[in-house]
């Protein structure tokens, strides 16, 4: 009789021990950080950018390639009509040569001005254009921070499906083996920089481009 009843209270005991470790856990599943996070895509994961695999081509997380120069034209409002319409010939054909498969697009962003120049870097001829130029400083400096505008453009290309790539593949079948994965990134890459040069030549036939590049060490 006692040996019976001492398994039972054992058997009793096993099962509360295995009851309390049942709700410890689910009591420390019901507290874990996850249910509290936010399942939402972050900035980190909304930006197409991937990677850098040249100087100053960016690669997109959908496979795109990307180049971008700082511009700046000409003053529209002392330009003739003739001259506007020369300029907007010449951007017109830099960006029909592109073909298909690009996107261009043009950010304004602003940046705080310089500060204006200090005293003994100007010198004027006599105390009129002196103090001509210490009311404009006066006027400057009063307005406090001061900022500038400029622009960025940014051409953008979407390679071929590889689909659409094989398939030109077999049109044009050759004696050649079929390119590995990483030679046609490498060919697709050297295309994009070639396209690139051209339309900076065509484009800046109308506009002052500067190329943004990677940083220099």
């Amino acid at each position: 009789m006692i040996q019976t009843l001492a398994i039972v209270i054992a058997i009793m005991g096993a099962i509360l021990i295995v009851a309390l470790f049942a709700l410890v856990y689910k009591n420390a599943k019901s507290t874990k950080l996850d249910r509290f996070r936010s399942k939402d895509a972050g900035m980190a994961d909304l930006l197409n950018y991937a990677a850098m695999v040249d100087d100053g081509v960016i690669v997109g997380k959908n496979g795109s390639f990307m180049a971008a120069w700082l511009y700046s034209g000409d003053d529209n409002a002392s330009s003739t009509d003739q001259q506007r319409e020369m300029v907007s010939f010449r951007i017109n054909q830099a960006l029909a040569g592109l073909g298909n498969g690009w996107m261009i697009h043009v950010d304004a962003p602003r940046r705080p001005a310089p500060n204006y120049s200090e005293r003994g870097l100007s010198h004027f001829p006599d105390p009129i254009t002196e103090m001509i130029d210490e009311e404009r400083r006066q006027l400057f400096e009063g307005l406090g921070t001061m900022y500038e505008g400029y622009f960025v453009i940014t051409a953008t290309y979407f390679p071929p499906m590889l689909a659409e790539q094989k398939f030109v593949e077999l049109m044009f079948d050759d004696d050649r083996p079929s390119p590995t994965q990483k030679a046609r990134t490498t060919d697709l890459i050297e295309k994009f920089k070639r396209d690139i040069v051209s339309f900076e030549s065509r484009l800046g036939a109308a506009l002052k481009l500067t190329r943004l590049a990677g940083p220099r060490r």
